[in-house]
């Protein structure tokens, strides 16, 4: 189902952004519209995969992972089916953050969370294997955070 977004539609998605928890009284209000329009439109934005998730954010560092890697992955093998498998894969994964198909000289980009050096070595040596058709991985881990979120803001 494809959606056109309309300036309210892009409020509407720009307050849910930074909070999805707003009342829908307060989402109406300040995008001008009724709230039945306002619950409406929310649900043809969800109906539509406009709103794909709807999540708490959290703070790695307050839960215990306070390592973050970003991971470049080289496959062995560039043929369709290998690499499914391994969106698959990696998609099961609860450390994975985000695992991106990327151009250039490799071909996954992931960020990744563990909660030490030792968590993270457990990971590489368990999942970026050649029998997961991992040729080659590059890790580069995260110093500090200056900006980091999920908002996409619309104009």
């Amino acid at each position: 189902m494809s959606h056109t977004l309309d300036n309210i539609d892009k409020a509407i998605l720009n307050l849910l952004q930074d909070d999805a928890t707003l009342p829908l009284k307060t989402v109406a209000e300040r995008v001008h519209v009724s709230i039945a329009t306002a619950q409406r439109r929310i649900q043809v934005l969800i109906d539509s995969d406009v709103i794909t998730k709807q999540v708490a954010i959290v703070n790695p560092d307050k839960v215990g992972y306070g390592l973050t890697a970003v991971v470049m992955i080289e496959m062995e093998r560039s043929n369709t089916s290998m690499q499914h498998r391994f969106e698959r894969l990696m998609d099961a994964q609860s450390r994975i953050m985000s695992c991106y198909e990327v151009s250039g000289d490799f071909d996954f980009m992931l960020m990744v969370n563990a909660k030490n050096m030792s968590d993270y070595h457990q990971f590489t040596r368990s999942l970026l294997t050649y029998e997961n058709n991992v040729r080659n991985f590059k890790s580069q881990f995260v110093m500090n955070f200056t900006k980091s979120g999920t908002k996409i803001t619309l104009d």
